[in-house]
C-alpha cells in the first residue's frame, strides 16, 4: 500500500466515525480533530499517514482537551503517538510489510524513526519471548529420555578424553532449550558413571 493510498484509507476510518472531514492547502498544521464536533481539518500539502492515524486515535479514544499540537508530555499525546503507530504497522504487516522494511515503513507513514523503531522493537522482543515460550513447551513433550540419550551419546563420541561437560554448551549445540538442563545433566552422569 501507497502512502497516497493509505491516507485515503485513513481518512476513510475517519468518516466512520462520523467525522466530517475537511482538507484545506492552507492550514497551518498538518491535522487536528475535535472530538465533541466530530470535525478533523488537515492540511493536504502537510498531512501525513501518522498524523492522520494519530487524530484516528484520538477519536477512538475520544480524547478532548489535550492541549497545545506537539504538546509531548501529555499522556493523550503521548499515547496517540504509540498507538498510531502500533496501528500503521498493522496495516504494514497485513500488505506484506515486516519487520525487515522497517526502513520503507517509515518512509511511507512518516512516523518518527526513533519512536517507531522502539515501539516495534518492543513488539517484536514481547512476540519472540511468547513464540519462544510455546516453542520449549511443545519442544518439552516432544524430547523424550530415549531422544536425551541419543543426543548425548552423540555428543561425547566427538571427545577422545572428557574431562569436564558443559552441559549449556551441550543443549546450544543441539539446539536445545536450557530447560533441558536437570534432564541432560542427570544423563551425563549415568552414562560417564558419575551418578
Amino acid at each position: 500500500m501507497g502512502r497516497q493510498e493509505l491516507l485515503e484509507y485513513l481518512l476513510k476510518e475517519v468518516e466512520k466515525f462520523g467525522f466530517s472531514v475537511f482538507a484545506d492547502e492552507t492550514f497551518p498544521i498538518p491535522a487536528i480533530v475535535n472530538t465533541d464536533d466530530k470535525i478533523m481539518i488537515y492540511s493536504s500539502i502537510e498531512v501525513t499517514p501518522f498524523e492522520i492515524a494519530h487524530e484516528l486515535i484520538h477519536i477512538i479514544n475520544k480524547d478532548s482537551h489535550r492541549g497545545k499540537y506537539f504538546d509531548a508530555i501529555n499522556p493523550q499525546e503521548a499515547r496517540a503517538n504509540h498507538e498510531a503507530i502500533l496501528l500503521l504497522w498493522e496495516i504494514f504487516e497485513a500488505n506484506g510489510g515486516g519487520y525487515q522494511y522497517f526502513t520503507a515503513f517509515v518512509d511511507t507513514t512518516n512516523a518518527p524513526f526513533e519512536l517507531a523503531e522502539s515501539v516495534i522493537r518492543d513488539r517484536y522482543i514481547e512476540f519472540h519471548e511468547d513464540i519462544s515460550e510455546i516453542l520449549e513447551d511443545e519442544i518439552k513433550v516432544k524430547v523424550s529420555k530415549q531422544e536425551m540419550h541419543d543426543y548425548i551419546c552423540d555428543y561425547i563420541s566427538y571427545f577422545d578424553v572428557i574431562e569436564t561437560i558443559n552441559v549449556y554448551q551441550f543443549l546450544n549445540c543441539y539446539h536445545l532449550s536450557h530447560n533441558f538442563f536437570s534432564m541432560a545433566e542427570k544423563e551425563f552422569k549415568q552414562l560417564l558413571g558419575t551418578a
